[in-house]
């Protein structure tokens, strides 16, 4: 539960930061980068561009906790609160990080170092994903137990904040690209 607690206060940590840096940040930020750092898709600097990836990451955290809560038998339990705990905790690292890297757009070694450590963020979380299902379910179990136990409201729950996630992905990039 700690690392839970941990992700959310990760993703409010830019959602404090970013107004106070919003006068210094460039005309136009990039909504997607490559690996190295080079930029995809340029959007311009507003408030709901700078927040777009906290509030992704405060949603992924908000969906680990949901999936946190599912009660399984034995040590399956015990697995599916550490995958959704370390998956929450990497989300929310992985989004603080490209968020803050707007402050650093004008110089790409920096971005290139913060791409490396997404890119490690990011396979370290499914990393962790994976090999926890597979812990959970090594033995041919089937996913009913996961079924059972997510009822309709979470699954209409997760549902929305996918959806929610997805919007906040394209919408302010289709609005203020450049």
């Amino acid at each position: 539960m700690v690392f839970l607690i941990v992700s959310f206060v990760l993703n409010i940590i830019p959602i404090i930061v970013l107004p106070m840096l919003y006068n210094n940040l460039p005309n136009n930020i990039p909504a997607f980068v490559d690996f190295m750092g080079n930029t995809m898709i340029s959007v311009e600097t507003t408030k709901l561009t700078i927040f777009r990836l906290p509030f992704m990451g405060l949603i992924v955290s908000m969906i680990c906790l949901i999936m946190y809560t599912v009660k399984l038998s034995d040590i399956k339990q015990k697995y599916n609160k550490i995958i959704w705990s370390i998956v929450a905790l990497v989300g929310a690292l992985k989004m603080g990080v490209t968020s803050i890297e707007i402050c650093f757009y004008q110089n790409i070694e920096i971005i290139k170092i913060f791409r490396i450590i997404v890119f490690v963020l990011s396979g370290i979380g499914i990393f962790t994903l994976l090999y926890g299902i597979f812990k959970i379910y090594k033995n041919k179990v089937s996913l009913d137990e996961y079924k059972n136990e997510l009822n309709k409201t979470k699954i209409i729950i997760i549902g929305m904040l996918l959806l929610v996630y997805i919007l906040i992905t394209i919408i302010p990039v289709y609005i203020h690209i450049k």
